[in-house]
């Protein structure tokens, strides 16, 4: 167990590997910036929601400060590090802190098979984004499921479903789905706006998924 980690309840989930900018305007958060900063240690960012402060977290590194407001805000890049279980919250500090229990994977590598589908879903998505930066694709192994997820806006519950996942097969199966949906959407929107533009009609979303055959 890991005692005393800062923690900074938002609504975003971020995942290990995953870069996420963030504004911090509080005097609470700011000291825990600054701790984090020049302590080179980690906090946890929990999502905080209708249902509470989730037990499921993920720590953070401050990757670089972005920028320094003269008031004492800032903006700072933090990378996603690893999946804890908050297993108590204390209010002792200006900010809360956490003793976590870091949480291990099992197995920690998906089936071949499925990392392959996967990596054709973002593929296959990132053919259909014309006009729009390509960035490579994840290398497969250990952690594929968290570097795909991370390069696509899912929604925070779909995100903190595959935070609380453990197993990786099962991680890249949600995933490779996620993508799938989003790539469908993307291909209907698009035939959408294009028969907007030819003549001004349109099909329905269902009659444009049958022509499409989606």
């Amino acid at each position: 167990m890991i005692t005393d980690v800062p923690l900074f309840p938002l609504g975003l989930v971020l995942l290990p590997g995953e870069l996420q900018p963030l504004h911090i305007f509080e005097p609470r958060y700011r000291e825990l910036a600054t701790r984090c900063e020049e302590g080179d240690e980690p906090f946890a960012i929990a999502l905080h929601d209708g249902e509470g402060l989730r037990r499921v977290a993920c720590t953070a590194l401050i990757t670089e400060v972005l920028e320094r407001f003269p008031d004492g805000r800032s903006n700072i890049l933090v990378r996603g590090a690893d999946p804890v279980e908050l297993v108590a919250v204390h209010d002792v500090r200006a900010y809360r802190t956490a003793d976590v229990e870091p949480l291990v994977d099992d197995p920690p590598e998906a089936p071949e098979a499925l990392q392959q589908r996967a990596l054709e879903a973002y593929a296959a998505l990132l053919t259909d984004t014309p006009g729009r930066a390509k960035p490579e694709p994840p290398e497969a192994g250990a952690g594929l499921s968290y570097a795909l997820a991370g390069r696509i806006e899912f929604d925070v519950e779909a995100k903190q479903e595959l935070l609380e996942e453990r197993d990786e097969g099962r991680r890249l199966v949600t995933v490779a789905r996620l993508i799938e949906q989003v790539h469908r959407g993307f291909r209907i929107a698009g035939e959408v706006q294009r028969r907007a533009m030819a003549n001004g009609r349109v099909r329905t979303p269902e009659e444009i998924a049958a022509f499409l055959d989606l």
